[in-house]
């Protein structure tokens, strides 16, 4: 379940999403019954995005991000 649109993306696009950090960072969420963190971040220029830490043993590969296109947007969703 992404939390991006293709409106999102078009306002991101723009410079005129002004709620950008409702979409953006770390927050807690409950996904099919199970709590955890959503991830998402923009990075337009990287080639891939992880989220590591001791919660997967420093393990690069472990949690990779789903690149959204067009803009570069990339998310995860890590229960736990």
């Amino acid at each position: 379940m992404e939390h991006f649109s293709e409106l999102d993306m078009y306002y991101l696009g723009q410079g005129t999403h002004y709620d950008v950090y409702k979409k953006l960072g770390a927050p807690p969420e409950k996904r099919r019954g199970k709590e955890g963190v959503y991830f998402a971040v923009w990075a337009p220029n990287a080639e891939k995005v992880s989220v590591i830490g001791t919660f997967n043993d420093w393990q690069e590969e472990a949690n990779e991000m789903k690149r959204l296109e067009p803009m570069g947007v990339y998310e995860l969703f890590v229960p736990g």
